[in-house]
């Protein structure tokens, strides 16, 4: 193995090897643990920072052209294949070693191909995509460690915090670096345990425990799926190796010859798959198995039912927003940035996987999901869940992406996401920290007292909004033009024409939403609770463990957070717009150079998406300018004027036309059956209370009634019958055996009592009956003599 191998198993280990001193003298160390984590993810940081550099200085032709595989053309999302140069093999670094060996060493062939060897290896994969992921996952997690260290200085439970950190940051850093499906399976259930424990960490208030064992349930109803999608690849393939797997079915000549899909024209009813294993021998044995397309279908839709419940898609979807009960470094680094993530990283990993109907349910999937949030972000006043339903709704943006043929797309989106929204979560973190309240409608004006917060979050609310020149212009851009050459440049996919509409109109409600965050939280003048509900909001014990003492305005007490707070924002804030620029200093005219690096080693080849790129950066051009002019039409404050922050002297009058504003209120009184709606959130929580959880309880209570009036009533029975019987055998052992015994011994009473009369004392007494039994002795013995 290359030393670049030992440098990633030693970078997902050492997380772990902190967890464990962590764990071991918790007490001994105490605030210390907060130093170990974060330094031990700081030198996993530095050993993925050193493998980018090794594996991209090493990677041939780069920006030359989209590499392609040996099997066929390798670009996915925005990539232009016409440019692409001949074909290469795809730098991986990997090792492995058999854990677990079960049956022989026989392969099966053709004719038997069921597995008659079980071999469950635990190894490293490192390609480009493991590479990209490693370092974004180790880089976001060490600036929220740092963040954490202050926004979690008074918690009580603050070593315990650190512990559970290393353990998610060990338990993600193996799922993306894993070689099967068996270390997939693995890990991906540790980060959800690790989610279980972070949700529930203030576990005093219900809310909390009720959200995590909403989340760990929910996630538990898509491992079902995935557990059944992963054992038909076993028992058809026999092998967990995800690079056999692709490597297989990335074959070109199962795939159309213009879309490059698995299609039942191209495939048949029996799909054949050509596998090169290597045995154990170290042979080269190559393998042609044969899986029903439908089968081939339902392994697709079960792997993904995995990946819809970590990366809350719609159904799965209702667990992330109750997850934000959790501290805000927790809901920044798990549940935004990295773990709800996995799912999409996986759908990326497993992408050859998937038939061409799979790969629209995907598409569809995303693009109801990227609605149904954005539509219920838009009504929230809780900035928190803002952020938590923008998270679903991009999670959706990016499951879109890869439905629709934009595997680079997608992925792209995923890094430049986590970038941006972790420095939301950091910034919302921020204000809480500062004012205690989660509720915008009593903020307001905080830009004047929180100035690098409420700037590093315009920066993220800017990214996120798909403005020109920050990093989430160049992700929705490329999703954009995917999903328009999906539906409009193919043939015959005209039907599909929402796969475009969906993320469009997604993108609109996005810059709005965010807009009316921001501009509720920092601009205008400070609005405060109520007078009467002073007494209600301003003393008392708060969420979260803090104690707030902020009656009447928050504004008055708000106050920028810390520098190590601070810090983190200004350096997510840089790369928020600088992570997604192309080589031409950030000018729209060419591909970002992220996803050039993704591209460079996409699975299968996609269609070309280049030739609509400038039709989908109109595209985003208009949405964002129609989702913030919507945002600041409602919710921006009505300035007369406009004071530049380079020339604070100067004024600039704003156009009396653009001084009016709507009145958010009124839009709400007025269609107040569509807010009502989307405020209780589509209804999903009550649906699927009606639907699934009372029917569960009523069938809890049934279950209790059977076992108290059934099986507490056999069993109480039998114990009343025993009880009866015990009685019944008393009452003989008294009558009959014990008036036998007493019988007995009474006749042998009565007959000593009437033997002892004859024992009078007198030797005359004696004598007489001595010579009686003498004379009948004789008599006796004449008699038995004469007989």
């Amino acid at each position: 193995m290359s030393w670049q191998v030992w440098l990633y198993v030693a970078a997902v280990f050492i997380p772990l090897i902190a967890f464990t001193i962590q764990l071991l003298f918790v007490r001994l160390l105490g605030r210390l643990n907060a130093y170990l984590a974060t330094g031990a993810i700081a030198t996993a940081f530095v050993f993925s920072l050193i493998g980018f550099v090794s594996y991209f200085s090493q990677t041939e032709g780069l920006f030359k052209g989209h590499a392609v595989h040996q099997e066929g053309p390798a670009s996915a999302g925005n990539e232009h294949a016409e440019h692409a140069e001949k074909p290469h093999e795809i730098l991986v670094w990997k090792g492995s070693f058999d854990w677990i060996t079960l049956g022989n060493d026989t392969m099966a062939s053709a004719e038997q191909p069921s597995p008659s060897r079980l071999s469950i290896p635990l190894g490293v994969h490192i390609d480009n995509l493991t590479v990209i992921m490693f370092l974004m996952v180790t880089f976001i997690a060490t600036l929220i460690h740092i963040y954490s260290m202050g926004y979690m200085h008074d918690d009580p439970r603050y070593p315990r915090f650190f512990t559970y950190l290393s353990l998610f940051c060990f338990s993600m850093l193996g799922l993306v670096a894993s070689a099967n499906v068996f270390m997939v399976f693995v890990f991906w259930e540790l980060v959800g345990v690790c989610s279980y424990l972070l949700i529930g960490f203030w576990y005093e208030e219900k809310k909390n425990c009720d959200a995590a064992n909403k989340a760990f349930v929910v996630n538990r109803v898509g491992d079902v799926g995935m557990l059944i999608g992963l054992g038909i690849l076993w028992t058809t393939f026999g092998t967990f190796n995800i690079s056999d797997l692709n490597h297989s079915l990335s074959d070109s000549r199962l795939r159309h010859e213009k879309n490059y899909r698995i299609v039942r024209d191209s495939a048949g009813d029996e799909v054949p798959v050509q596998l090169i294993e290597t045995n154990a021998k170290g042979e080269t044995v190559k393998t042609t198995y044969t899986i029903p397309y439908f089968m081939l279908a339902v392994a697709g839709l079960g792997v993904f039912a995995g990946c819809v419940g970590k990366s809350a898609q719609f159904p799965l979807h209702v667990w992330l927003p109750d997850a934000m009960a959790g501290p805000t470094p927790v809901s920044a680094l798990i549940h935004a940035a990295t773990m709800v993530a996995a799912g999409v990283y996986l759908v990326g990993r497993f992408y050859p996987l998937f038939t061409e109907e799979v790969l629209l349910y995907i598409a569809y999937t995303g693009g109801i999901t990227l609605f149904i949030a954005a539509s219920i972000a838009m009504v929230q006043t809780d900035y928190k869940k803002v952020l938590a339903y923008s998270t679903v709704s991009q999670l959706g943006f990016m499951m879109l992406a890869l439905g629709v043929g934009g595997w680079a797309a997608g992925l792209f989106h995923l890094i430049t996401h986590a970038f941006f929204k972790a420095l939301l979560f950091l910034g919302a973190g921020s204000v809480y920290h500062s004012v205690h309240t989660y509720e915008m409608p009593v903020l307001g004006g905080l830009r004047k007292k929180m100035r690098i917060t409420a700037y590093t979050m315009l920066v993220g609310t800017l990214a996120i909004s798909g403005v020109p020149f920050f990093s989430g212009f160049y992700s929705k851009d490329a999703i954009l033009a995917a999903a328009y050459y999906r539906v409009i440049v193919e043939p015959g996919q005209l039907k599909h024409i929402m796969l475009f509409i969906l993320p469009a109109v997604g993108a609109v409600m996005t810059a709005f939403y965010m807009f009316r965050m921001w501009l509720l939280t920092f601009a205008g003048e400070p609005r405060g609770y109520p007078a009467l509900a002073q007494d209600n909001h301003g003393h008392g014990h708060s969420a979260h463990g803090h104690d707030d003492h902020h009656a009447g305005n928050p504004y008055d007490h708000a106050h920028e957070s810390e520098p190590i707070m601070t810090v983190p924002l200004l350096v997510l804030a840089f790369f928020s717009v600088f992570v997604g620029w192309t080589a031409w200093f950030g000018l729209p005219v060419d591909e970002a150079v992220l996803e050039y690096m993704l591209s460079y080693g996409a699975p299968v080849r996609s269609t070309d998406a280049w030739s609509v790129h400038w039709i989908a950066f109109a595209s985003s051009i208009v949405i964002a300018t129609a989702g913030i002019g919507a945002g600041l039409a409602y919710y921006a404050p009505p300035w007369a004027a406009i004071v530049p922050f380079w020339a604070p002297q100067r004024r600039y009058n704003v156009p009396v036309a653009f001084r009016r504003r709507f009145d958010p209120q009124k839009a709400a009184h007025r269609f107040s059956g569509l807010y009502n709606f989307l405020a209780h959130k589509w209804y999903f929580d009550e649906i699927y209370n009606a639907v699934l959880v009372q029917p569960t309880l009523a069938l809890g209570r049934l279950c209790t009634e059977f076992d108290k009036r059934v099986i507490d009533g056999v069993v109480n029975g039998s114990a009343h019958l025993t009880a009866l019987l015990s009685r019944m055998e008393g009452i003989f052992d008294k009558i009959a055996v014990d008036g036998l015994v007493n019988l007995v011994a009474k006749v042998v009473y009565v007959t000593g009592d009437w033997g002892r009369t004859i024992q009078t004392g007198r030797l005359r007494n004696y004598l007489m009956f001595l010579a009686v039994a003498l004379v009948g002795l004789f008599v006796g013995v004449f008699a038995w003599i004469r007989g």
